[in-house]
């Protein structure tokens, strides 16, 4: 019997992932959709998003989001929140193709653990993401960094820097305003 309740959680979960991405990313996420019917929906699902700059081809993979005003969010981001939490803060820009996780596995002697980890990944105010920007599970993206296109973010970016690389380093510093 354990092994049918197994197969029917798995069904469930399966189901419901199935479901948020039919709503999120197929209709949702469709350039076909108006920005505020976008929006609209991203808060009819229960998205904390308090912007409507939300652009097509978005992929949001769970509920745990948090996405403040002004910020605008360019084609084609992956935003992973199955069980882990994205916090984007205000006046923010999330250049095309931008990752931000939140799974992770642990790796030991034996490899690569097949559970995963879930963390919360934060990136505050006015920050500025280039394309293709990957800001790894856990990482703190401080208020009023830009981080080169590329870049791949891991640990604490300290606010008011320019950040670039593999990983992403402290390569300058972003104009007082």
């Amino acid at each position: 019997m354990s092994g049918l309740r197994r197969l029917a959680a798995a069904l469930r979960l399966d189901l419901g992932m199935g479901l948020r991405h039919l709503v999120l990313v197929s209709v949702a996420g469709s350039a076909l959709v108006p920005r505020p019917v976008r929006w609209a929906i991203y808060r009819l699902a229960g998205l904390d998003v308090r912007t409507p700059n939300v652009f097509s081809g978005v992929r949001i993979t769970g509920r745990h989001l948090a996405v403040g005003r002004d910020t605008f969010v360019n084609h084609d981001c992956y935003l992973d929140v199955a069980r882990g939490r994205v916090e984007i803060g205000e006046g923010c820009h999330l250049g095309p193709q931008v990752m931000v996780l939140t799974a992770s596995h642990r790796v030991g002697d034996a490899g690569a653990d097949r559970s995963s980890e879930y963390a919360t990944t934060r990136i505050g105010d006015r920050v500025w993401l280039g394309a293709r920007t990957t800001v790894l599970p856990g990482a703190v993206v401080e208020d009023r960094c830009v981080v080169a296109a590329g870049a791949v973010v891991t640990g604490r970016l300290a606010e008011g820097g320019v950040y670039a690389g593999v990983p992403a380093r402290r390569i300058g510093e972003v104009a007082a305003a």
